[in-house]
């Protein structure tokens, strides 16, 4: 009799606490991380897809960005196959495109000889561009703020953030110098696109 009580009452007290633990978990305060970019969706390579970790640790409000839906143009219009092959040294072997699939996010890549090169644009606030890894580099003279992180170049301006991933050449500050004059060359194109 006394085993059965016990085993009642640790049952009463195991659904005593769960039942708790179910009502802690509707009213968390914590906010929504930063939605994935288009960048994870795509079938870029997994060396591509950094930009969640890009982030700092800590979560993030919802992207709202300052540009109205739709403010994304096609990116892989805004970079012809020849000035691609200009700025990374390599010939263009396939481009795929987004196809134009999200009004918030948009995303080129074109497959090289060797290596890729891939833009992916988002709209994006400032305060949420500014999150950012305790890794992430500073980059002067791109866009209104930039930064890079594992193989990608980062650059906010005008309510979009610019993610350019290279890795057509031999090392990072290489890749970089290529990301950046891409960068540079596609930003004004991107403002003129988007008004």
């Amino acid at each position: 009799m006394t085993r059965r009580i016990i085993v009642l009452a640790a049952a009463a007290l195991g659904a005593l606490g769960l039942a708790g633990c179910q009502q802690d978990a509707g009213t968390t305060t914590a906010k929504p991380s930063t939605p994935a970019s288009a960048e994870a969706v795509a079938s870029a390579p997994a060396s591509a897809s950094a930009k969640p970790s890009a982030k700092a640790s800590g979560s993030a409000r919802p992207s709202t960005g300052t540009k109205e839906a739709g403010a994304v143009p096609d990116i892989c219009k805004l970079m012809s196959k020849a000035e691609v092959q200009t700025l990374t040294g390599e010939s263009v072997t396939l481009m795929t495109d987004d196809g134009g699939s999200s009004s918030t996010s948009r995303y080129c890549q074109w497959q090289l000889s060797q290596g890729q090169l891939t833009i992916t644009v988002s709209l994006e606030t400032r305060e949420n561009f500014d999150i950012r890894n305790k890794q992430a580099q500073p980059v002067i003279g791109v866009g209104t703020t930039a930064y890079s992180l594992a193989g990608h170049l980062y650059v906010w301006q005008d309510g979009r953030d610019v993610d350019v991933y290279v890795s057509s050449e031999s090392s990072d500050p290489a890749n970089l110098s290529v990301a950046r004059r891409t960068a540079l060359q596609l930003l004004p194109r991107l403002e003129a696109a988007s008004k």
